[in-house]
């Protein structure tokens, strides 16, 4: 089915109602819904509304359904068998349609089906496949590939004054990070391109021209796929070659090889790009310096504690496919539930002093940024290498770096970072 047909649909269905409704059919200006869909300011004002949003987190009832900001509601949701991750619609009655479309619709990278809206068994056979490449073994293999690549980059902002810390290094890593990772040379500019307009599919809410946009780049990196399935030499040795291999061999349908690859850019990428990127700004703005830092890299508490203040996920969502409970409340099959991550990393029941910037904070507990269950990031040990190598390779190249004006933060609900910090610099390498 010819995607000028079916993209305009799909959109309308995934996006329509949530970019045309007005902020009154929101409900009104202290509806939980309606904060999360139309937050304030990214930054300090954001920063507020999720310390008094988590002054009193649970279940809330909202104009956009139920939304769980509550650490404990939400950690149960994730870890029952009763709720189901297929992706959500706008329009709920419209589910079976929207699923019939995507079924006779081509596959398309970061397009569903999504490893993050599969349920078991799918879900469970596809993460055996990969898992191995994600063991603490594999990962701990790479650091010094990780190191080898920051290093380049800082070698890069030698005699500079000024940089964009997003643009001239955040950016920069987890793409040759990722390169290497997928076993394919020079992939910068369709990564660049795929986070610039794809990573916008991942959203809610987005526009049709965005959405158009984003598909536009996941179709081009479709089609390069496409070729290294009928010619394995374009690859080396690496996550994509050992997908390429499993489809030649019939384990993999050539969509789940799509959603496999897709995971990797959407778990990998755009998220490590906002971790380093936020927590260096954090870091210079709180003025701490040496004092995150363990053996030159970020340290584990300060890891978790930078992942906690500033998640570069802010949203995901679950399906009732039972009646079921969260607490005390009765829940009805199909009931969506919208967990807002960030909120519930500021839930002041888990969190002693959530608003504030404070190792304590995760002393018991770790953010729900990776989320829990079998949805668990699968790669959440590569992230977490690649942040505290990155960020304290940055922090101690450049100790008395400064923020200029003129930073800017991405257009999201969903995924939450920095498109644009100019810094300054003042070298100590």
């Amino acid at each position: 089915m010819s995607s000028v047909v079916t993209d305009p649909v799909r959109w309308f269905l995934l996006h329509g109602p949530l970019r045309l409704l007005p902020d009154s059919m929101l409900g009104d200006e202290n509806d939980v819904g309606r904060l999360f869909l139309r937050p304030p300011e990214k930054g300090v004002p954001y920063r507020a509304l999720l310390t008094e949003i988590g002054a009193a987190a649970g279940v809330h009832d909202s104009a956009a359904g139920l939304v769980v900001t509550g650490y404990e509601e939400s950690e149960e949701i994730l870890r029952s068998n009763d709720w189901s991750a297929d992706q959500p619609v706008a329009i709920p009655p419209a589910a079976g349609f929207y699923r019939w479309l995507t079924r006779r619709s081509v596959p398309i990278a970061l397009d569903a089906p999504a490893l993050v809206f599969m349920d078991p068994p799918e879900h469970t056979r596809l993460r055996k496949l990969v898992f191995p490449m994600f063991t603490h073994r594999a990962v701990t293999g790479s650091i010094d590939i990780i190191a080898k690549h920051t290093e380049t980059v800082l070698a890069e902002l030698d005699g500079r004054e000024n940089i964009d810390l997003v643009e001239d290094f955040a950016r920069k890593i987890p793409i040759r990070v990722i390169s290497d990772f997928l076993g394919i040379p020079d992939l910068g500019d369709m990564l660049h391109s795929l986070g610039g307009h794809g990573a916008k599919l991942l959203d809610v809410g987005i526009t049709f021209p965005e959405y158009r946009r984003g598909m536009t780049q996941a179709r081009k990196f479709t089609d390069f796929i496409v070729d290294c399935t009928k010619d394995s030499s374009l690859l080396q040795d690496g996550f994509l070659k050992d997908c390429v291999r499993m489809h030649a061999a019939g384990e993999l349908t050539f969509a789940e090889l799509l959603t496999l690859v897709g995971f990797v850019f959407a778990a990998g990428f755009e998220t490590t790009v906002s971790f380093i990127a936020n927590s260096i700004v954090t870091v210079l703005e709180h003025g701490l310096g040496a004092e995150v830092l363990a053996d030159g890299r970020l340290s584990d508490p300060w890891f978790e504690e930078l992942l906690r203040y500033d998640s570069p996920i802010q949203l995901t969502h679950r399906t009732a496919r039972v009646e079921t409970k969260i607490g005390d409340r009765v829940v009805s099959p199909g009931t969506g539930a919208l967990i807002w991550v960030g909120a519930v990393n500021y839930d002041a029941r888990a969190y002693p002093n959530p608003g504030t910037l404070d190792v304590a904070n995760i002393a018991t507990r770790t953010s729900m940024s990776f989320s829990t269950g079998v949805h668990r990031c699968l790669g959440a040990s590569l992230a977490k290498v690649q942040g505290q190598v990155a960020v304290g390779s940055f922090l101690t190249a450049y100790p008395e770096a400064r923020l200029l004006p003129g930073r800017q933060w991405r257009d999201s609900i969903v995924l939450h970072g920095h498109i644009r910090v100019p810094l300054a610099l003042t070298s100590g390498r």
